[in-house]
């Protein structure tokens, strides 16, 4: 079974428009859906989610991310840990906080990161999947 972290972008992209993720993210989110691994969603994302949805650039908020997780096994909530704080401590060069505590949560799950985001992909600090 594969772990998967989730970036904000894959994961609106996963509730509201999967034929919006690459190939290789829509691959990784259909064996999730089969059972054959697990999509984490860290709270940095489900805040990073909510403050978009409070300047209303996405229509899909907090209930929308809960009823998800709740109806989807494979699709599950990471809570910050003090295990992602210590890669976050190591992470320095990655300013957008936000982005630093995605991969932290990759990093400390030695999970794939599923992102569209050329600039976490070019940093090599994890391995990451999309197209």
């Amino acid at each position: 079974m594969t772990d998967f972290v989730l970036d904000t972008h894959a994961c609106i992209a996963s509730l509201v428009a999967p034929k919006k993720l690459g190939s290789k993210a829509h691959r990784a989110m259909k064996n999730v859906e089969a059972g054959h691994g697990v999509a984490w969603v860290p709270a940095a994302v489900v805040a990073e989610l909510v403050l978009l949805r409070e300047l209303g650039r996405i229509g899909i908020g907090f209930s929308d991310i809960k009823t998800a997780m709740e109806q989807a096994s494979g699709l599950r909530f990471l809570p910050l840990d003090l295990r992602q704080l210590d890669e976050f401590v190591a992470l320095g060069a990655i300013r957008d906080a936000f982005d630093r505590l995605i991969v932290s949560a990759s990093r400390a799950l030695n999970a794939k990161l599923v992102t569209k985001d050329d600039n976490l992909q070019d940093l090599g600090l994890v391995q990451t999947i999309w197209s």
